[in-house]
């Protein structure tokens, strides 16, 4: 089977920026293993020229991006019709799209599915993006418009599935993300009292918000630091942070690690006795699976896809993020009872594996395209020359 997947792709597999990217790699390399002939293809402003490369047995195709606002440009600019036309030359048995282009190649006569990661009218607004409101009902619209051109799709999280289910009568399949199997390999050394927040410093992630509720668990007698590993889009916004960290005395608890590299990040996930991600708004992020995977209980927000992620009591703790008090309150509870800890940690590593392992998931992806392409041989004429 020649399976084409159009997402994004880091020029270096082994530093991934973003989930979707750390989702492409681990999928298409997963399904490689499968013995299924994978190409990935993705757009890349920076590039003039065409590009083909192998990476672990997948062949990567990589186009040069057009110029064009990318509201317009997945409607009716060049790169979209670049798309279509070299995704249609490969000849692909099936068609997997990632990322915003995918949202509106529903019409394309190829057997497809599209995996859904997320929804930008929702993260304008809790990123606090410029025109939010705007911008975010623009987004909307083109959302509603691309889920209701696709047959089929994938669902990464029942939040997403109840997003989605309104605006589109495509089959909808629930798969989740994988994570790359060396988190299930990490060798644990958990430090107590040692706290672990991954990602973007925004008011996303509400990264002011774990250093605030740091504070107030240490002002209740925590033995507690908080290590912050991300980059920060907005200079303003990690002032702010730094700000809360002196004012609260906390410059000998807190560590601003910035952006790190794939071993740093395994060397935290194996020193963490929990993981915190007080996010407002989150589908079903990576750090909390791949925490999981690692065996580290997970401190999550109550909010979108993280209920779906962390079961409450069992594998971490859900907290109210707009609550100082409610996050502080699991703080305490789990930086002081390191054996409650490593149980929840266990158990999120045992549910992680059935999950979140990319093998489990490549078999599972694998079903779905082979559903699509038995029902397609069974009658869809717009599909009929394209199986084989």
């Amino acid at each position: 089977m020649k399976v084409v997947l159009f997402s994004r792709y880091p020029e270096d597999s082994l530093s991934p920026h973003g989930g979707v990217e750390s989702v492409t790699v681990v999928l298409a390399a997963a399904m490689a293993r499968l013995d299924l002939d994978v190409h990935v293809v993705t757009l890349d402003r920076r590039r003039d020229m065409l590009d083909i490369s192998t990476d672990a047995g997948v062949t990567i195709h990589r186009l040069p991006g057009s110029r064009w606002p990318q509201i317009l440009d997945i409607l009716v600019g060049p790169g979209r019709r670049k798309l279509v036309r070299y995704i249609t030359d490969l000849h692909p048995d099936i068609l997997h799209t990632h990322e915003t282009f995918g949202l509106t190649l529903g019409g394309i006569a190829i057997p497809h599915v599209f995996t859904v990661h997320g929804f930008d009218h929702a993260n304008l607004p809790a990123d606090s993006a410029g025109l939010a409101a705007v911008r975010s009902q623009l987004w909307k619209q083109v959302e509603r418009h691309g889920l209701s051109g696709h047959k089929n799709i994938i669902s990464i999280s029942p939040y997403v599935r109840a997003m989605i289910e309104p605006l589109t009568d495509a089959t909808i399949y629930d798969i989740d993300n994988p994570v790359d199997e060396r988190f299930f390999n990490i060798d644990r050394r958990p430090q107590p009292g040692r706290i672990l927040c991954v990602g973007w410093l925004n008011e996303r992630k509400n990264t002011l918000g774990a250093v605030q509720a740091l504070a107030a668990a240490v002002n209740r007698g925590a033995d507690a630091r908080l290590v912050i590993a991300g980059r920060a889009k907005q200079p303003e916004y990690l002032d702010r942070v730094k700000q809360c960290i002196e004012e609260n005395s906390l410059g000998d608890r807190v560590e601003l690690l910035g952006h790190i590299s794939h071993a740093q990040l395994d060397n935290e996930l194996a020193r963490a006795s929990v993981m915190l991600l007080p996010s407002r708004q989150e589908n079903a992020p990576m750090a909390i699976s791949e925490a999981m995977a690692a065996g580290v209980a997970v401190v999550a927000a109550d909010r979108c896809g993280m209920p779906f992620m962390v079961t409450q009591g069992e594998t971490g703790l859900l907290v109210n993020p707009e609550s100082t008090a409610d996050i502080a309150d699991a703080l305490v509870r789990l930086t002081g009872d390191p054996e409650l800890c490593n149980s929840m940690g266990a158990a999120a590593r045992q549910a992680a594996m059935h999950r979140f392992h990319p093998d489990s998931v490549a078999i599972k992806t694998r079903a779905v395209y082979e559903q699509i392409l038995s029902q397609a041989k069974a009658g869809a004429p717009e599909f009929a020359a394209n199986v084989r």
